[in-house]
């Protein structure tokens, strides 16, 4: 009886194992998209770039860049099929470019029907603007970089770790384009003399389409304000004239003086109010700081309350200043929207088909509170 069932086991796992080799699938019979670009050309027709991995010891190149002028993304598909070595494989895909003309003409999200709907697709994807015509990346051979997709994401880890630019992938745009509390902000990148560089941040409008660019430093201060930022958050601020400065030889001759502090932690709370028509809300934001460079002497021991108080200050100039340029465009990537529709949900629910323009009425008051809890081990 033993010796029947153990047959009757072997046979079954002989079954299973044909079965699984006819769906077997060949990494170096296949072409593993890890990129895709979006672009229009000249004649405002689209243009659909793909880069993949090459998996083959005999060839020097390492991955393989496709292209295709089409009118749907998904027309793409069958132009890389009748040129491709291998069957293409899209559910691996990291990175989508999307290029600046095609973001101030259309916006991206009728481009991005195909992908939110194959259910093979990740979500993770990330999204990325590109300064200037996205053929400057994709047609580019970089002689002393890894391939193009691993350098991409290589870029984007980096500087996301750095709070130099925003994450936001594919799934996390969709809910924002969504939700009207809150307008989409992704990474924005150019290629320069050098290689590729990660600019800072894209802005977007409620129809996904490019409004602004932030810098690294304004991005790190637009994760600053949704909590998202990763310690430490590293700034150098320039100093006003202080009158408790000593003299020092070591001092900059301009007489310029700076003070790059890491902001270890950040805690922020938010009050909201409705007040003559418009929005207003109260942010007070705890900052405890290491200090990392000073380029004048001072006695810290005595004057640091009066030193802090100061680098709150300069920090409040710079965040307010953020905030009402932003606040211009008429964008809300803050999300403050979220907050209005919390706390006063019956003013909120009147405004909330126009809450960019309503926000940009609104009033902010920004309120750091500056902690130094180290200055370094010298004094």
């Amino acid at each position: 009886m033993i010796k029947h069932m153990m047959l009757i086991v072997v046979c079954l796992l002989l079954m299973v194992t044909l079965g699984c080799s006819h769906d077997r699938l060949d990494l170096e019979n296949t072409t593993l998209s890890l990129t895709y670009a979006y672009d229009v050309d000249d004649d405002d027709k689209l243009t659909v770039y793909q880069a993949s991995t090459i998996f083959n010891k005999d060839v020097k190149k390492k991955y393989e860049v496709l292209a295709a002028k089409v009118n749907t993304p998904r027309q793409a598909r069958e132009v890389f099929n009748s040129t491709s070595n291998g069957l293409i494989v899209v559910g691996k895909l990291q990175v989508l470019l999307i290029g600046e003309r095609l973001l101030k003409k259309e916006g991206i999200m009728s481009q991005l029907d195909v992908v939110y709907r194959d259910p093979k697709n990740t979500g993770n994807i990330r999204m990325v603007a590109v300064k200037g015509p996205v053929s400057s990346i994709m047609e580019s051979n970089f002689v002393d970089k890894p391939a193009l997709p691993l350098y991409l994401t290589q870029l984007l880890d980096v500087e996301k770790r750095y709070n130099g630019t925003i994450s936001t992938t594919i799934q996390k745009l969709h809910t924002y384009m969504f939700d009207k509390g809150i307008t989409p902000a992704i990474s924005e990148m150019k290629k320069d003399k050098k290689g590729l560089v990660v600019t800072g941040s894209a802005l977007l409008d409620n129809k996904g389409i490019y409004k602004m660019s932030l810098s690294r430093r304004e991005s790190s201060l637009l994760l600053l304000l949704q909590q998202e930022a990763k310690p430490p958050v590293t700034f150098t601020v320039r100093m006003p004239s202080l009158p408790f400065k000593r003299p020092n030889k070591l001092q900059n001759v301009k007489g310029h003086d700076f003070i790059t502090l890491n902001i270890t932690e950040s805690k922020r709370n938010i009050k909201t109010r409705y007040k003559n028509n418009r929005f207003v809300f109260d942010i007070k934001m705890n900052l405890n700081v290491t200090l990392a460079e000073r380029t004048f002497d001072m006695n810290m021991e005595k004057e640091k309350d009066r030193l802090s108080a100061i680098i709150a200050e300069q920090f409040k100039k710079e965040v307010t200043a953020f905030v009402e340029k932003v606040k211009k465009e008429k964008l809300d990537p803050f999300g403050f929207g979220w907050y209005a529709r919390a706390y006063q949900y019956e003013h909120w629910k009147k405004n909330k088909d126009r809450w960019p323009d309503e926000f940009a009425k609104a009033t902010v008051n920004i309120t750091p509170n500056i902690k130094i809890s180290s200055y370094g081990v010298i004094e």
